[in-house]
């Protein structure tokens, strides 16, 4: 102690000194920390607390923890369930039928595209990388460039090696940072989202720039971090199998028997002379004895049920859980078949509404490749400005049987109603081009309108205004 904090302690033997403040803060720092769950705390010094609202209390965040076990929950489930690794698979299938396609009206900007599209392996790896997207809830992507010619090489992330997801302290909708772990050789690293350069001040500016892409599903506004689509349906899907397989294995001691003989009179020695003697018979074999010997084959009574109900049920709700029907996951049969036609729509709007948001991906990762190529040298802004066009397959094929019988009935119907005049000459054109243009064939309405004599007699009305 100093000369001046002996005086102070001998004139006030209760004042505390600064090293007695800090033990006691820390103790009351200690003790609070016990007393709050691991969710909710601040953590300055790493030590393993994480915060419940976020530092700015806008965030919703799963804990890590938590995070870590989806993922390695995702991986397993995809190594050993059939029927997660099917409806994943189902829904790549739908999306991605087809190859998707990129094109453009300028050949400078097509070259590049197609470069960047074959140099990336985009054609097979972009719809797997999708379909890991639904499985883990979301995707980074660090990306290479070459400063010569801008071309953009786009690597992959494990999501696992995601540590944190940085946001804009007035906007947690936008990513501004990914920070990704590193290894024992490579310290972990803070990479810059690729978003829209907003300094006007800035060469760049107006053009996509970063080093990581990220990209999110099923999170609320205010946290980055995606979950997997299956996340509701883990212990579901497993239970599901569990239950299955357990019938099944309970179904081999149904279906198993033993011979059960009765040897009338023989001692101890006997018998196991005469198993001996006698083994079990082969199938169509002749087995003769006298009245001493009775043979019987006894099955297990194991009381077993009726399982396909339980099994229906829960199949039932899972395929409706993840929005799609059960005749989508080999349930059969006259019911099943008008359950599809029925809400047919519903999944395939659903899985529209995802395939809307992989052609943004897409567009996104392809705006990038040719902003970098303009910012090299290699495009002209006047050539980038024409743009592109990301093409995805058709998800739902028309029923063209359907739509050929309906044909006749339209056209009767808007001949009744232009002789009525109900509407005119014209619009009964455009009704059936827009009817007939689900065949898949598009019709110049108004060449057909001037064939058909688009001017109406001088004592017919116009009822199209």
């Amino acid at each position: 102690m100093s000369l001046r904090q002996k005086i102070a302690k001998r004139l006030s033997p209760d004042l505390l000194n600064s090293e007695e403040v800090r033990t006691i803060v820390q103790e009351e720092i200690t003790r609070a920390k016990a007393s709050m769950p691991v969710t909710a705390s601040y953590d300055p010094k790493n030590e393993g607390y994480r915060p419940l609202m976020g530092e700015q209390g806008q965030r919703r965040m799963i804990a890590h923890l938590d995070r870590d076990r989806m993922y390695e929950v995702a991986y397993f489930m995809w190594d050993m369930s059939a029927m997660f690794r099917r409806l994943a698979r189902m829904d790549k299938t739908f999306i991605f039928a087809e190859p998707f396609t990129v094109t453009s009206d300028n050949e400078n900007v097509q070259m590049i595209l197609d470069r960047f599209i074959k140099t990336n392996k985009l054609n097979r790896r972009f719809p797997d990388r999708m379909m890991w997207m639904s499985i883990l809830g979301d995707q980074c992507w660090p990306v290479g460039i070459n400063p010569v010619n801008g071309d953009v090489s786009i690597y992959y992330a494990d999501p696992v090696n995601v540590a944190e997801v940085y946001v804009l302290g007035y906007d947690p909708e936008t990513v501004i940072q990914v920070e990704v772990r590193g290894s024992s050789s490579r310290p972990a690293k803070r990479l810059a989202a690729v978003r829209e350069d907003g300094n006007a001040r800035s060469k760049t500016y107006g053009r996509l720039v970063g080093e990581v892409f990220y990209f999110a599903i099923n999170n609320p506004p205010n946290d980055p971090r995606g979950r997997s689509d299956f996340l509701t349906l883990f212990d579901w899907i497993d239970g599901l199998e569990r239950y299955g397989y357990n019938h099944l294995d309970r179904s081999e001691f149904i279906n198993n028997f033993v011979w059960d003989v009765k040897l009338s009179g023989f001692t101890e020695e006997q018998i196991k002379e005469w198993l001996k003697n006698n083994p079990p018979p082969q199938p169509g074999s002749v087995r003769a004895h006298n009245e001493s010997v009775e043979w019987d084959a006894v099955a297990p009574d194991l009381k077993s049920t009726d399982v396909s109900a339980g099994f229906e049920m829960i199949k039932g709700f899972i395929m409706g859980a993840h929005g799609r029907p059960d005749s989508w996951f080999g349930s059969g049969g006259k019911a099943y078949q008008t359950e599809a036609d029925q809400l047919g729509q519903v999944p395939i709007k659903d899985l529209d509404d995802r395939q809307l948001f992989c052609k943004e991906i897409l567009e996104n990762i392809c705006q990038f490749q040719i902003d970098q190529s303009v910012l090299a040298g290699r495009l002209s802004e006047k050539d980038a400005e024409a743009g592109f066009t990301a093409n995805m397959p058709e998800i739902s094929k028309k029923d063209l049987a359907k739509s050929m019988n309906g044909v006749p009935q339209i056209a009767s119907a808007l001949a009744v109603a232009e002789t009525s005049r109900w509407i005119s000459r014209d619009t009964a054109i455009r009704i059936f081009a827009a009817i007939t243009s689900q065949l898949g064939y598009e019709i110049d309405v108004d060449a057909e309108i001037e064939a058909a004599g688009k001017k109406p007699p001088e004592d017919e009305v116009d009822y199209e205004e």
